[in-house]
């Protein structure tokens, strides 16, 4: 055998060998994966299994869920007590003896002291009761309850702003609480049932027997920033549960427009007039003397003359009746 077929029979022989060592690890390889595959899914079936099985906590987690459950109870409790402790409870009245009592309860209301002559409100503001306090009428003896607590949550919340140092209550108007979100229940979950069904009749809004009472009322009033933060302080410390679902406020004029650009509406009537020399004179001087005012103060708005803030503010008070239950309780326990 010559030298080149010693080498080619050599390099045959070594690729054999080569070759059949990739044929070993690849079969290793694939034995060793089905072996891994077979091991996952029966630990996939023992976990499904152990799922299906009824749960059997421990010493340890049968007392770490007693200990949550008291912690939560606790806080519960003291959650309650919290948001509960300005509840009220009523004396039951009349429809004439609760009218007398809302007119002159209303002269109270408007000697607050505020901005427009001393008061917080003009003359014959009705506090959101117009009907029976300006009109005359008389509330309705199966509306006497709502009444009291309407109107008791409402000077409430204007003796708050009273106290806050707001200028003027300009508007006050009672609306009805949102009601609760109800999810949709249907016989047999048709949804083409669901297309074609009629729309249901808006029911009257009668006075909730259940869950808290809600007093709901839309406010406008003016006020300095000083004031209106001490409002939404006073608010939130009151003893009566009192939550402000809105607000918004915006100065009564643009000072600082003023200031650079002048009244729109004087701009508006100037150029509405003549504009003979004599006017345009009377224009020269207006804006020499303005400027020479700048120039003496170097003052662009001051807090102490800005103007003051138009706020309307929705605000809700909350009765969770907890003292009606407690009457109900004593009453049954006699």
């Amino acid at each position: 055998m010559n030298k080149s077929k010693i080498i080619l029979a050599s390099i045959g022989g070594v690729t054999l060998v080569v070759s059949l060592a990739f044929a070993y690890f690849i079969w290793s390889a694939m034995s060793e994966k089905g072996e891994r595959l077979d091991e996952l899914d029966g630990a996939e079936q023992s976990l499904a299994r152990m799922m299906r099985l009824p749960v059997n906590p421990g010493p340890e987690a049968i007392k770490a869920y007693k200990d949550n459950a008291e912690t939560y109870v606790n806080w519960k409790d003291d959650a309650k007590k919290l948001v509960t402790i300005g509840d009220m409870i009523f004396e039951p009245t009349t429809p004439p003896a609760l009218k007398a009592f809302m007119v002159e309860d209303a002269r109270r209301l408007s000697s607050l002291p505020g901005g427009v002559d001393g008061a917080i409100v003009r003359p014959d503001f009705a506090f959101g009761f117009k009907a029976f306090v300006l009109d005359g009428n008389m509330p309705a003896e199966t509306d006497v309850s709502k009444i009291q607590r309407e109107w008791y949550d409402m000077s409430i919340v204007v003796e708050t702003l009273a106290k806050s140092g707001v200028i003027e209550i300009t508007d006050l108007t009672l609306t009805e609480a949102a009601p609760a979100q109800v999810p949709e229940q249907l016989a047999d979950g048709n949804r083409r049932q669901r297309k074609n069904a009629k729309p249901a009749a808006k029911a009257k809004p009668v006075e909730q027997t259940e869950g808290p009472a809600v007093t709901c009322m839309r406010l406008e009033f003016r006020a300095m920033p000083p004031a209106l933060v001490a409002v939404a302080n006073n608010l939130m410390v009151s003893r009566r549960f009192i939550v402000v679902d809105d607000l918004t406020f915006a100065r009564e004029r643009d000072e600082l427009g003023e200031k650079l650009g002048g009244d729109p509406k004087k701009a508006a009537e100037v150029q509405g007039g003549r504009g003979g020399r004599r006017g345009r004179r009377g224009r020269q001087e207006e804006a020499e003397e303005s400027a020479e005012s700048d120039a003496q103060t170097g003052v662009v708005t001051d807090p102490q003359t800005a103007p003051a803030l138009k706020v309307s503010m929705l605000v809700s008070v909350y009765d969770f009746r907890s003292l009606e239950a407690d009457k109900t309780e004593t009453e049954e326990q006699k």
